[in-house]
């Protein structure tokens, strides 16, 4: 059962889906989604008063779920940013939620504030499970997921198991590196994919390019600039913000050469805000990198796609994620 994307449980399961930017919280029966909640995570104030948001959220799917006459879950599936240790489910030193979850035990305090079995695994991995089962990866058995929002991030499947490596710490493609010489990326490595096409990456470039005096559109907006700001400069024709852009899609692609040369893959899913506001001018240019530049047999059998499932997919990987634990 272990990592298996077609697993599921008969009884509704609670869901937390915990980003650096946003929280999600749900009730899931099935594929059925109940009680959504849509917070901000607030990150900055510390993990404890992110908990404390995490569970409030819960309570209210929950309220709504058992309002509507629903079976009341045993337990709560947590999809969370890495590096995470899944099984103890602790944050080992996540650089998208901030300092205070390095060594953060997650599971533990969700557990004691839920009162629910709480099982814990990188958002990467749900949201794998999710598209393998219910998405764009339905029907492979080889496939790797990567999403490109506020950080950069992934999940092999091979042989239809999920790559988990030694202590559930496969998979973080978001550091691999595309330039030796590029920009620091938050885990402290340089030239990292996600330092180039993430959310943060994104914003971090832009705004070194303007406190070194470059000129820009985006000088108004330097305090609240965001990756959607700085693609919307770019579609209106400014410089820096096409520089920056193209410089994520090229790592992006740079990226791909290297994941379908490594992994072979039938499906690479690509998914996360960034990805979904890029489109095709971020797929375009990726297919057509590994058309040209990757290993002629991975080429020839891989299919670059878009993710189906968008914001329910951490949601939806939360039945799977206890389905695999509670097979154990």
């Amino acid at each position: 059962m272990r990592g298996c994307a077609s697993c599921a449980v008969a009884e509704p399961v609670a869901a937390l889906d915990l980003g650096g930017t946003h929280l999600r919280s749900a009730v899931v029966d099935g594929a059925r989604i109940v009680g959504r909640r849509h917070w901000s995570s607030e990150v900055e104030r510390g993990a404890d008063h992110v908990v404390e948001r995490c569970a409030a959220a819960v309570a209210e799917s929950l309220a709504e779920h058992l309002a509507g006459g629903g079976a009341a879950p045993r337990a709560l599936g947590v999809s969370a940013p890495g590096p995470l240790e899944p099984g103890p489910g602790v944050l080992i030193d996540p650089p998208n939620l901030g300092p205070s979850f390095a060594g953060y035990r997650l599971a533990d305090r969700l557990a004691a504030r839920t009162g629910l079995a709480t099982f814990v695994d990188r958002d990467t991995q749900l949201a794998a499970l999710a598209e393998g089962r219910y998405g764009a990866a339905r029907g492979a058995a080889d496939y790797v997921y990567l999403t490109i929002s506020t950080g950069v991030g992934g999940a092999i499947f091979s042989d239809g198991r999920l790559l988990r490596g030694s202590r559930g710490l496969a998979g973080e493609l978001g550091h691999l590196q595309v330039d030796a010489d590029g920009p620091a990326c938050g885990c402290g490595g340089r030239g990292h994919l996600e330092a180039y096409a993430s959310g943060t990456g994104i914003v971090r470039t832009a705004r070194a390019a303007l406190d070194g005096g470059r000129t820009s559109t985006l000088s108004g907006d330097r305090l609240v600039l965001s990756a959607a700001r700085v693609a919307a400069a770019e579609e209106a024709g400014d410089e820096l913000a096409a520089e920056v852009m193209e410089a994520a899609r090229r790592a992006v692609a740079v990226a791909l050469v290297t994941i379908v040369n490594v992994f072979a893959p039938q499906r690479v899913v690509i998914g996360g805000g960034v990805a979904i506001g890029q489109g095709e001018r971020l797929l375009g240019p990726a297919r057509e990198a590994v058309a040209s530049l990757a290993f002629r047999a991975q080429r020839e059998q891989v299919e670059i796609v878009p993710a189906q499932l968008g914001d329910d997919v951490g949601l939806l990987g939360a039945p799977l994620l206890v389905a695999e634990r509670v097979g154990d």
